[in-house]
């Protein structure tokens, strides 16, 4: 297997983890938030332990919080789509 493509297998993945994770973190309002959150930390540890270069880290960051925006508004959107009284207030003047 090509060097590249494994490499960028492995920062897909732990990118896709790290920002499920924080999405999780900023979704859940009881205490279990927390235990994603330290999730999230150390997946980012294992990542930073694995590759040492400045450009995948700031590459892994990036895309880490790119998949925690993206899956909080598939998660809003989802839950618009089954229940849409609950955003009724947001657009009431």
């Amino acid at each position: 297997m090509n060097e590249t493509i494994k490499t960028s297998f492995w920062v897909m993945l732990y990118s896709v983890l790290a920002g499920t994770c924080l999405a999780l973190f900023m979704i859940i309002p009881s205490f279990e938030k927390y235990l994603f959150s330290l999730l999230s930390i150390y997946i980012a540890i294992r990542y930073f332990r694995r590759f040492e270069t400045i450009g995948k880290r700031i590459l892994f960051l990036i895309l880490a919080l790119f998949f925690s925006f993206f899956t909080v508004f598939c998660v809003t959107a989802y839950r618009y789509v089954k229940n849409p009284e609950q955003f009724a207030v947001m657009f009431v003047s």
